[in-house]
C-alpha cells in the first residue's frame, strides 16, 4: 500500500482525495510520447489539481527517462517515433490510503 498525505489543494484550498491518475510524458524536441497510466496521487475534488508523491513520481521518471533517451541518442531516423504505453495493474487487495 502506498501511504497519501492528507491535504488541502495548495491551489484552491478544497479537499483532496487518492485517486489513481494518467499522464502523457512529452520532451521538447523529442517525438516520443510516452502515456502513464495508473498513478496513485491525491487529487483535488473542486479544481482537479493533482499531486504524486516524490518517490512514485522518482520511479516513474526512471522508467520514462531512459526512453527519451534512447529517442535522442539516434544518430540516422529508422522508423516513426512510436507512442509508449506504460500500465500499473491495481494489485489484488492494494488501496492507497491516506496516512494519519
Amino acid at each position: 500500500m502506498i501511504p497519501l498525505k492528507r491535504r488541502n489543494c495548495p491551489e484552491c484550498g478544497g479537499k483532496m482525495i487518492p485517486r489513481l491518475i494518467n499522464l502523457l510524458y512529452k520532451k521538447e524536441n523529442c517525438e516520443i510520447q510516452a502515456e502513464v497510466i495508473g498513478i496513485p496521487a491525491n487529487v483535488c475534488t473542486k479544481c482537479f489539481y493533482r499531486i504524486i508523491p516524490g518517490k512514485i513520481a522518482k520511479y516513474i521518471d526512471s522508467l520514462v527517462d531512459p526512453i527519451f533517451e534512447a529517442e535522442t541518442a539516434q544518430k540516422e531516423k529508422i522508423l516513426p517515433s512510436p507512442h509508449i504505453g506504460i500500465q500499473f495493474p491495481p494489485a489484488e487487495g492494494e488501496s492507497y490510503y491516506y496516512e494519519i
